[in-house]
């Protein structure tokens, strides 16, 4: 049985590690993959190139043929110079277009590329295993990204949910792997601690969350499942392996006054709201998706370190569009 996937987000991070695994695949015989700008390094033998925007009614027509959906698309690193509205516009309307192009097209199956920041950032701080059934987040436009993510997850449920279709959500914590090499330059240049906090991470490495998907390609995966590992590592371990030399110690209102002058009028793409970010600390469980036959091969450390790797076939792709786009200044989580 011969498998096409429409693969939106490929020219980004996690978009162009799943068209490499989904290449690989024997049932996969063709990825179409569209985005915003051509692709930095040559795609996989199986997959096309498509120059278009999510928001397109172009998606509909190329969607044309294929048997699974992979959404990635997404704007993850906001710049002050696109409005808020813009921003919506992509992630919101966009995902609502992809959708219903997936709809008209009777396409069986979509995975859609979700979020452990689904999760309401208030009321998931300082928890533990939490599971898929938590609640979602709710309409914050301080902690624009995950107030984002769990709009665009209710967007897709609504336009597919009664459909027959079959959805799968996958919640993916912070992304890392080989592939975004530039993670770790960020954390080392930009290391900090926040005064009095040490809190939890937890970071899935880019083939583990790769064959998350596969999973959910090749199996009835209905629903939400958390992508995460088995453990997490303090933040002071996160510097240490990265090998920060010096990471100053700062009062929480002076983190977050030097990101909004970086942000407001020096052109960096990482708002506020990414210093509390740092505090929410919590940890996500990977039973739900454990029980449908995944394991992680990596552990947070692991992955974490498999970022310091520099194998000379794998370029950094990290960039601002999907879960992906990485940590620079006070980030800590995609």
């Amino acid at each position: 049985m011969s498998t096409r996937v429409f693969l939106t987000g490929i020219t980004g991070y996690l978009g162009g590690v799943l068209a490499e695994h989904l290449s690989r695949l024997p049932e996969v015989t063709a990825i179409t993959g569209i985005g915003p700008r051509p692709p930095r390094r040559p795609l996989p033998p199986k997959a096309r190139f498509v120059p278009m925007d999510i928001r397109s009614p172009g998606v509909t027509g190329a969607m044309v043929g294929h048997d699974v959906v992979i959404h990635t698309a997404a704007v993850v690193l906001w710049r002050a110079s696109m409005t808020a509205a813009e921003r919506d516009d992509i992630n919101l309307n966009g995902t609502r277009n992809v959708a219903q192009a997936a709809l008209a097209n009777r396409v069986p199956r979509f995975l859609h590329a979700s979020s452990m920041a689904v999760y309401d950032p208030h009321l998931v701080r300082g928890r533990s295993g939490v599971t898929e059934e938590f609640q979602l987040g709710r309409d914050d436009s301080y902690y624009y990204y995950w107030s984002t993510k769990a709009a665009v997850e209710r967007t897709v449920v609504e336009v597919l949910a009664k459909s027959g279709m079959l959805l799968t959500l996958l919640r993916p914590i912070y992304i890392i792997g080989p592939r975004c090499r530039v993670t770790v330059k960020g954390l080392r240049e930009n290391a900090v601690n926040l005064l009095g906090h040490n809190p939890r991470r937890q970071f899935v490495h880019e083939d583990d969350v790769a064959a998350a998907f596969i999973q959910a390609l090749r199996a009835e995966m209905p629903g939400p499942y958390n992508v995460v590992p088995d453990d997490f590592i303090r933040m002071s371990e996160v510097w240490r392996i990265v090998g920060a030399r010096w990471v100053p110690t700062a009062p929480l209102w002076l983190a977050r006054w030097i990101t909004w002058i970086r942000w407001k009028h020096l052109g960096s793409p990482i708002h506020p709201s990414w210093v509390e970010d740092m505090l929410v600390d919590f940890t996500g469980s990977n039973a739900r998706l454990k029980a449908a036959g995944w394991a992680p091969r990596h552990s947070s450390a692991e992955a974490l370190r498999s970022a310091l790797q520099d194998p000379s076939a794998i370029a950094p792709q990290c960039d601002e569009t999907g879960r992906t786009g990485q940590q620079r200044r006070f980030r800590s989580r995609g």
